[in-house]
């Protein structure tokens, strides 16, 4: 049973939209691009996706009879979680973000890609950063108080480091974060902690 399903199990509304320019978003020009290319955008199609989500509830899902129309909750595993993230920073009916394998950072870890990478640098580079600056969950993390926030870190991830987790939680104490033996993948383990903690703040 997937993650959707164990959540509607417990008695969620569940609504799983692939990130913009992926999965059935994903043009034929797309599917051409390096994967470094990709990875040049992965904060707009980041902020892009959050704002789909964010229109979609307030077009659709809140006029549901089984859906509270003043609140719901994210769930994220990797790129999802920073999407989860950002839409918290946005919509202030967002309550609640879960985040696996999480990366709640736009700057630190676009710099850190950029590096690993060789993105090119010069004038449309220091643009982007100043951009996400303004928008980064982590630069911006008053943005986030007042929300329910778990992060499950794989202690071995070399795809998204759990600093920038680690970081969150040291300005927001109050945020739970729990460390696995794993690396960019979640576990069971991880995964039941995540039920419990919706579970417990939430339902």
């Amino acid at each position: 049973m997937g993650r959707g399903e164990i959540l509607a199990n417990l008695g969620f509304y569940v609504v799983a939209i692939d990130a913009y320019m992926h999965g059935q978003r994903m043009s034929e020009l797309e599917k051409k691009r390096s994967n470094v290319s990709k990875y040049e955008d992965i904060i707009e199609i980041v902020m892009h996706t959050a704002n789909d989500a964010s229109r979609l509830f307030d077009k659709y899902f809140m006029y549901e009879p089984t859906v509270k129309p003043d609140s719901y909750h994210a769930y994220g595993v990797s790129m999802g979680s920073l999407t989860s993230f950002y839409l918290a920073t946005i919509d202030e009916k967002c309550k609640t973000v879960v985040g696996l394998v999480p990366m709640p950072s736009f700057v630190e870890y676009y710099t850190d890609k950029a590096t690993m990478y060789g993105f090119n640098h010069g004038f449309f580079y220091e643009r982007k950063l100043a951009y996400y600056e303004k928008h980064d969950p982590l630069l911006n993390y008053p943005l986030l108080k007042g929300k329910n926030i778990f992060m499950g870190c794989g202690i071995h991830d070399d795809v998204v480091l759990p600093k920038y987790a680690t970081k969150l939680h040291e300005l927001m104490p109050e945020t739970t974060i729990k460390f696995y033996e794993t690396g960019h993948v979640s576990t069971p383990e991880m995964l039941q902690d995540s039920f419990d903690f919706l579970k417990k703040e939430v339902l």
